[in-house]
C-alpha cells in the first residue's frame, strides 16, 4: 500500500518543528477470525523533511536546523468490517496501537521510539474473493515518552541546544493498497431459518 501524508507542526518550549508531507509506503498482514471481524499487522514508512525555527521566526525564512527524518511505524489493533447489501464493497473500521520509530538523516547522530497510536476508516472493494483494493483514511500519533526528553535529530548548536521538550506527533493521511487473498475462504455467514411445522390436527373429544 502506499498514499500520502499531510505535514504536521510540532511545538517545543522555545522553538517550533515542521515534518512535511509526502509519500508513505508500507504493507500489512491481517487475519480474519470472520468476514466480519479480524486482526491487523500493520508496517508503514515516511522520509520527510524535519526542520526548525525559533519562536517569532516566519516559517518562510531559513531554518535553524533541517534533515531528511525517516518516520516508521510498527502497529497492531482490531478491524472491523460492514459488507454493502448485494455488492463487493465491504466499510472497514479500525484501531491500532504499537511503536514508532524516528530515523533521522546520515548526518545526524540518533533514533528515537516511541508510543504510537492509530485510527483508520475506508472501504474494500473486491473484484474476487482473493482480489480486491482497498482505499482508506488514517490517523497516526506518537506520543511524547515523558518529560526531560525530546525526539533528537541531532546536534542544534549551542545556542540552540538544551531547550526541547517532546511534542506529540499527528499525521493524517490517504492510502490505496493491493488486497491479495490468502489460506482458505470464509464462508458467508447465512442465519439459519426456522423450519415449518404444521401444527397437529385438533383432537375431538366426545361426550
Amino acid at each position: 500500500m502506499g498514499g500520502y501524508t499531510f505535514a504536521d507542526k510540532l511545538d517545543f518550549n522555545q522553538s517550533y518543528g515542521r515534518i512535511s508531507d509526502g509519500i508513505n509506503e508500507g504493507a500489512s498482514f491481517q487475519f480474519n477470525f470472520s468476514r466480519r471481524f479480524g486482526l491487523e499487522l500493520m508496517y508503514d514508512r515516511m522520509d520527510a523533511p524535519a526542520k526548525m525555527w525559533d519562536y517569532g521566526t516566519p516559517i518562510t525564512s531559513a531554518p535553524f536546523y533541517q534533515t531528511q527524518a525517516g518516520l516508521n511505524y510498527i502497529m497492531v489493533g482490531p478491524v472491523s468490517r460492514i459488507q454493502v447489501p448485494g455488492s463487493p464493497v465491504h466499510l472497514f473500521f479500525g484501531a491500532l496501537i504499537g511503536a514508532s520509530i524516528y530515523t533521522p538523516g546520515p548526518a545526524d547522530f540518533s533514533s528515537n521510539a516511541a508510543f504510537a497510536w492509530g485510527l483508520q476508516t475506508g472501504t474494500d472493494i473486491y473484484f474476487s474473493p482473493r482480489l480486491g483494493l482497498r482505499i482508506g483514511a488514517r490517523l497516526l500519533s506518537a506520543e511524547a515518552p515523558g518529560s526531560g526528553s525530546g525526539f533528537y535529530f541531532g546536534s542544534f548548536g549551542e545556542s540552540h541546544s538544551g531547550f526541547y521538550t517532546n511534542p506529540t506527533v499527528y499525521q493524517f493521511g490517504l492510502n490505496a493498497g493491493l488486497i491479495i487473498g490468502l489460506g482458505r475462504i470464509i464462508p458467508e455467514y447465512r442465519q439459519p431459518q426456522r423450519t415449518y411445522r404444521r401444527p397437529p390436527p385438533p383432537r375431538y373429544y366426545y361426550y
